[in-house]
């Protein structure tokens, strides 16, 4: 007896002692993640950022991590703000936005009522539909729509992506409503406008045809279906596709933030479920992707096995350079482009709506992975994508970094005579300027990409792994900066040489617009461009006007650029102007609803 409570002690003693050694390995991991942050391409020497710095760097409020690793998720952390006014700290149980991720999630619901028969991915899917059909037409009739076609965005439906509502929206469409187009939805009616089974087209419409189907084949809504068939088997209690959010996850719920001009400044509502309408936490989504990753390794009873393989077998090529991207059945797959084999293979899918960005991603084989959730809707590619290597690095994520970049040290005047202005468009301006012993990019207004020298007239841009060349006139001037993959180089520009956004932010308008006149502008960018301009903080308004008279110039009979003379006499607080534009809009398209509500709104 002695013996067996001594043998007790001891193997509790062991234990604990391994416990205690495992958590200072994660802590480590968590340091090591935390001051490991990289850019898209690893460079030798080159210092590693930290998370919170970052944050600040890209203004992001709030971000929520959870770390996948021998299929379990072995830490999850919170930072910053899930509400910035109120002062509540993420924590690991802060509710984000998933954005489209939500699409993947509901492919393994599909999945499911695939494996009960209640569905079938080859069939056509408008044997299933019940509450609405597909509308036939010359492309249908040629190749009938079906799930496997919805689920990997190949069956040539409309409807790229939705926007949401603000919450004062009431009542919200039905799903119906939202296939059909009517007008409560303030979308267009879900059509099949191209080629079926041809090629690779996302569409958020499509993706609520899968979600009609699997309403109508079972029964039920489709907050209930996921809770029971999903969540609840999972252990994902913090996760629902209910919209509006209920009552009892909204403290739970993150705020959401954006300097974009058209966010409202409150989280959108999206009762387009399937595409967006999901709200969760990295550690619930953390576990769906281990589900995933062992049910590949028959390990798992939430999907066969075989129905994993078909949703990870590529459908179709997305894109291709650095990272050869395709679609799956649900997910999108990843690699690097000379990667051979499963190791080095991963699924993924990113989430973007109003004021969110989520990331997920897991290995086929290894059983490591990563959700990355942030409460701010401008953070695409960049805070998250760092997390995200961070984490890779750390884990040493089989073949999924590029390789790390050895730079050479040049002489300052060598890296003095490549920094200049190089016109990339007509108001499109790549500025290069020297930094330590490397380079930095700047296009136009935007962030700063780093860039370092590989060969005397040769750089490597580290956020795509490509390679710009200088190239150099007789004399050993600069002319031009030209990438690997463009055909034509970039002209280095001379000092009295500028592109329309330089004049403005001189303050030069009359030169601005004289330039501008030149050339024939696109009536749909020239207008968002005025809007975004009014629409910043501190706008200047003398450019807003500058844009707007050459679209009337070039555009006369356009509506859009009178509900931007709308708006722009809105923000001088010119009533009278502002609804003589607003009318002259209504003469030309009396179906613009915002016009029709700006004028009721003035005129009370």
């Amino acid at each position: 007896m002695y013996k067996v409570i001594f043998f007790s002690f001891v193997t509790c003693l062991w234990a604990s002692g391994q416990t205690l050694a495992q958590s200072e390995v994660v802590k480590e991991r968590i340091d090591k993640v935390e001051n490991g942050l990289i850019p898209y391409v690893p460079v030798q020497g080159f210092p590693a950022w930290n998370l919170l710095d970052r944050m600040k760097y890209y203004q992001v409020q709030g971000v929520s991590i959870a770390v996948i690793n021998n299929f379990k998720v072995e830490w999850a952390k919170g930072y910053g703000w899930a509400d910035t006014l109120k002062k509540e700290p993420v924590s690991t149980k802060t509710m984000f936005s998933a954005g489209s991720i939500s699409k993947f999630v509901m492919a393994a619901g599909a999945f499911k009522l695939v494996e009960n028969q209640k569905l079938s991915l080859d069939a056509p899917i408008n044997n299933y539909l019940k509450s609405w059909k597909i509308p036939a037409n010359e492309y249908t009739q040629k190749t009938p729509i079906s799930l496997r076609m919805l689920l990997s965005h190949k069956a040539g439906t409309s409807q790229n992506s939705y926007f949401g509502f603000t919450r004062d929206k009431k009542p919200l469409p039905t799903i119906v409503d939202i296939l059909q187009g009517n007008p409560i939805a303030e979308s267009r009616g879900v059509v099949v406008n191209s080629e079926p089974n041809r090629e690779f087209r996302y569409s958020g419409g499509g993706s609520m045809i899968a979600q009609m189907a699997i309403m109508d084949a079972t029964g039920e809504n489709f907050e209930a279906y996921t809770m029971r068939n999903i969540f609840t088997p999972l252990g994902m209690l913090h996760s629902t596709f209910a919209q509006p959010l209920p009552t009892k996850f909204q403290k739970q719920a993150s705020w959401g933030y954006s300097l974009a001009t058209w966010y409202k400044g409150v989280p959108y509502v999206y009762p387009q479920q399937a595409a967006a309408g999901l709200y969760s936490t990295p550690t619930d989504l953390a576990k769906f992707i281990v589900e995933i990753q062992k049910a590949y390794q028959s390990k798992s009873s939430f999907l066969k096995p075989s129905s994993v393989k078909e949703m990870l077998t590529a459908q179709a090529k997305v894109s291709e350079g650095g990272y050869k991207e395709e679609i799956g059945v649900g997910p999108f797959l990843i690699q690097l482009s000379n990667n051979q084999g499963e190791k080095g293979q991963y699924f993924e899918f990113t989430g973007v709506n109003a004021g969110f960005v989520a990331y997920v991603i897991g290995n086929f084989t290894q059983g490591y992975g990563a959700v990355i959730m942030l409460n701010s809707g401008d953070d695409y590619n960049g805070l998250g994508k760092e997390i995200r290597r961070a984490i890779a690095q750390t884990y040493q994520w089989h073949h999924f970094l590029p390789d790390t970049v050895k730079y050479i040290s040049l002489t300052n005047s060598d890296l003095a005579k490549y920094e200049g202005r190089y016109r990339k468009g007509f108001d499109e301006v790549v500025y290069i300027r020297r930094e330590k012993d490397y380079l930095v990019e700047r296009i136009n207004n935007g962030q700063d990409i780093y860039c370092f020298p590989i060969a005397k007239d040769t750089i490597v841009f580290t956020d795509y792994n490509v390679k710009g060349i200088f190239e150099t006139n007789v004399e050993g001037k600069t002319t031009s900066l030209r990438t690997e993959w463009q055909e034509n180089p970039m002209p280095r520009m001379k000092d009295d040489e500028f592109a329309p956004f330089e004049l403005f932010r001189d303050k030069k308008y009359a030169e601005a617009k004289a330039l501008l006149a030149t050339v024939k502008s696109n009536e749909y960018q020239i207008t968002y461009t005025a809007y975004e301009a009014l629409n910043k903080p501190n706008a200047d308004l003398e450019v807003v006007k500058t844009l707007l008279e050459i679209a009337q110039e070039q555009h006369p009979k356009s509506s859009i650029v009178y509900a931007r003379w709308g708006d722009y006499y809105l923000k001088m607080k010119d009533t009278a102007r502002a609804i003589e534009n607003y009318e002259k809009v209504l003469n030309l398209d009396p179906s613009d609803k915002e016009a029709q509500e700006n004028l009721q709104r003035l005129k009370k």
